[in-house]
Formats: C-alpha cells, sequence, structure tokens
C-alpha cells in the first residue's frame, strides 16, 4: 500500500517549470514530442509482449473451472506487475504529480470484492484510476468493461484477454450473456475483485454532451449535470445483480484536474498525446469517494417490494441522483480547487466543512514496483525467445517434413 500523508493545503503549481493546462500554452517542442512519443510506444508494446508471455504460461488452467482460481493466481501476479509498470510510465512522463484523496478512501480494502464507479473526463483516467486501486493494494484485482474491438488489438488485446476484462459490442442483449459468465466466474471465485465501471458509457466530450442533454429533454428529465453527462443505469444494475451477495460495497468517485476551470472540457485540456508527449498534464488528481451498501440501495433491498423493472427505476433514479450531487462537487471544486468544499445534497455534515483532512499520495514508485516490473521485463524477455524458438524449430521441422 501506497505511503501518505494528510494535509488541508493546496500544493503551488509551476513545480521545476513543469505545466498544466491553466500556467501553458505550449509544452515540449516537436523533437521532444516525438521523442517522447517513440519511447511512450516502445516501452508500452515491450510491456504487452511480457504481459502476454508470461500471461500465457497460465493459460490452459484457464478453461476448466476446477484449475480456474489457480489461473487467476498466476495473472494476479502479472496485473499487478503491469500496474507497477503504469506507474513507473506515469511517474517518468507526468513527473511530481499528486493524488488529493478525500472521503471513504480508507474503506476500500484490498481483500474484498468491491465495484467502483467514476465520472469519465479523459483517457488517462485509465492510468489514474489504475494506479488509484493500487494506492489501496487492490491492483492485482483490476475487472474492467471494454468495447469490444479493443480486444482484436494485438499484443494490447490479447493481454487484456488474459486478464478477463470484459468485452462488450454494445448491444445489450448480446452482451449481457458474456458479462454474466464472467461476473459469475469472479464471484465464485476465491480471488478479490475491484470491477470498475464508468457509467456515463463514454468520454465527456463536447459532443457526447450534447448528446445526453438531446437525450435528457426527449425523456423529460429536468435536470442536466453541468460537468458530467447522464450516466446510463443497465450495464452497472446488471453487474450488481450478477455478482449478487459476493459484493457488498460499492464505491462512487469523483474525478477532478488540476489546471482547468469550470468554462472548459478536461478532455480537450488533457488530450493523452498532449499529456504524455507534450508536456502538459494536471499536477494535482483530486479523488473524493463515496461508500455505498448494496444491500441499502434503492432496488436492492432483500424485502423491497415491487417488479424487477420498478426496482430498476428506482436505482436509476438514484444513479442520477448521486451523478447530480457529483455535480455539484465539481462545480465546488472549480471554485475552490477543492472536493471537500461543496455544499453537496445528502452529503454528511464532515463532509462539508471546508478544512476536512486529505489524504495527499505522490504518484511514485515504491523499489518494490520496480523490482516486479524489472521480473516482468525479464521474464517476458527469456519467455518471448522460448516461444520464438519453438516456432522456428516447428517450422524447419515441417520444412524438412515437405522437401526432404
Amino acid at each position: 500500500m501506497a505511503s501518505t500523508k494528510t494535509t488541508s493545503e493546496s500544493q503551488p503549481r509551476g513545480e521545476r517549470g513543469l505545466k498544466d493546462a491553466s500556467d501553458a500554452k505550449e509544452g515540449y517542442g516537436p523533437g521532444i514530442y516525438y521523442l517522447r512519443m517513440a519511447v511512450f510506444l516502445l516501452l508500452n508494446v515491450l510491456a504487452g509482449t511480457a504481459v502476454v508471455a508470461v500471461g500465457s504460461l497460465a493459460l490452459p488452467l484457464s478453461f476448466a473451472s476446477a484449475t480456474h482460481s489457480a489461473y487467476r493466481g498466476h495473472i494476479r501476479v502479472v496485473l499487478g506487475a503491469y500496474v507497477s509498470f503504469l506507474l513507473l510510465l506515469t511517474s517518468l512522463f507526468l513527473p511530481h504529480s499528486r493524488f488529493v484523496i478525500s472521503g471513504d478512501w480508507a474503506r476500500i480494502r484490498s481483500d474484498k470484492k468491491q465495484v467502483v464507479i467514476s465520472n469519465h473526463q479523459i483517457y488517462p483516467d485509465w492510468f489514474y484510476l489504475f494506479i488509484f486501486a493500487w494506492t489501496r493494494g487492490c491492483h492485482y484485482d483490476i475487472k474492467v468493461i471494454l468495447i469490444e474491438i479493443l480486444s482484436r488489438l494485438p499484443i494490447f488485446g490479447q493481454g487484456m484477454q488474459l486478464f478477463e476484462f470484459i468485452f462488450m459490442k454494445q448491444r445489450f442483449e448480446k452482451d449481457k450473456v458474456n458479462m454474466a459468465r464472467n461476473l459469475r466466474t469472479a464471484a465464485r471465485d476465491a480471488h478479490p475483485l475491484w470491477l470498475l465501471i464508468f457509467p456515463e458509457g463514454t468520454l465527456n466530450t463536447p459532443g457526447n454532451i450534447q448528446k445526453s442533454k438531446d437525450f435528457a429533454k426527449k425523456m423529460n428529465i429536468p435536470t442536466h449535470p453541468h460537468h458530467c453527462i447522464l450516466p446510463k443505469v443497465t450495464g452497472l444494475h446488471f453487474c450488481l445483480q450478477t455478482l449478487g451477495s459476493a459484493t457488498r460495497d460499492l464505491y462512487d468517485l469523483t474525478v477532478g484536474y488540476s489546471g482547468i476551470t469550470a468554462q472548459q472540457t478536461p478532455y480537450d485540456a488533457y488530450l493523452i498525446d498532449r499529456c504524455f508527449f507534450g508536456g502538459i498534464y494536471p499536477r494535482e488528481v483530486h479523488i473524493h469517494v463515496r461508500h455505498h451498501d448494496v444491500r441499502a440501495l434503492p432496488g436492492f433491498g432483500e424485502v423491497e417490494a415491487g417488479t424487477e423493472e420498478e426496482k430498476k427505476a428506482r436505482f436509476e433514479a438514484w444513479l442520477r441522483g448521486v451523478w447530480l450531487e457529483k455535480d455539484e462537487r465539481l462545480a465546488g471544486f472549480y471554485r475552490h480547487g477543492d472536493m471537500t468544499t461543496a455544499k453537496v445534497p445528502g452529503a454528511g455534515a464532515e463532509e462539508e466543512e471546508e478544512n476536512v483532512e486529505k489524504v495527499v499520495i505522490p504518484i511514485e514508485p515504491k523499489v518494490l514496483d520496480w523490482v516486479v516490473v524489472g521480473g516482468l521485463f525479464v521474464a517476458g524477455y527469456v519467455l518471448t525467445r522460448f516461444y520464438v524458438g519453438i516456432v522456428f524449430a516447428g517450422v524447419a521441422s515441417l520444412l524438412r517434413l515437405l522437401w526432404g
């Protein structure tokens, strides 16, 4: 688990001349930009190749239910090493970044099955939230839901399949069979779970904001958030239903990035190339955590009356309310640079005090992270050479059989 310190102060921007969207119009020049791009891509390809090489060792164990837990035990180590790699990569390309965390962060435990939901603003959300899981020792057990086309990416697609991420064709009636199979296996598994879901289903881009507003108007939804888009209920509801009693913990994350104003769109300010190659990135990632007991959620009570559709409708109304609270918290964050100063309806009184202490965690690897990433790369190199040797030997044998 990451070491932490507690503070109620915000660190000044501009440390060591680094830039975020508020104090820089331009990042690195073209030469450094393309050099950083080349190094970034090379490191990612090497890490992806290592993941596939090392993860494939246990692949035969994944096909039988009796041995699947052993497969998970192996792949957890590989996934943990990969998240440590993402931490190293982020610390190298986005140096001196840090988390500022408030709320129920300390309740997150690495030995439980839990569902985590968050607003989705920029592509680097994936990096930051995987590393956020690392701060609580949950990075071995991350599971995410992705569009199906990503599973076809060379190297990276195979790695994500080894991690047993859930792939969707965005047609729920067809997707739910695959989702149910994956989630039921996770529910039965002896290992923990950290299921990350973005209920908005897409990035908070200007185009998607307009689509969300058009949908709200069509469905006569009276209030639309200013800093989020409307959440979709079906996927999250299905996941909680399928996991059933295996999980009682739902964590709601509100993520905000320093260096931008309420009038800016985070997606435009912090495009992934602008962050990792251009050197313009948020110095602080603010995350407010709220815990919910699944059994107490509308539609999930043990003796709650009504049809399944009525229960789902109550849960949908609750989720939209959560997103409006999230919007209020983000509005307060943009006004004051702090997640804990917003007067959020339904929040506890302790969350409304201006000087609530926050946990500050530098986004920096520990010695163990360097060790496990080094081990992943060495094992990947050795196994890749071994696999390639087998392929060449097989091809040579086949050619000798064909042509004598």
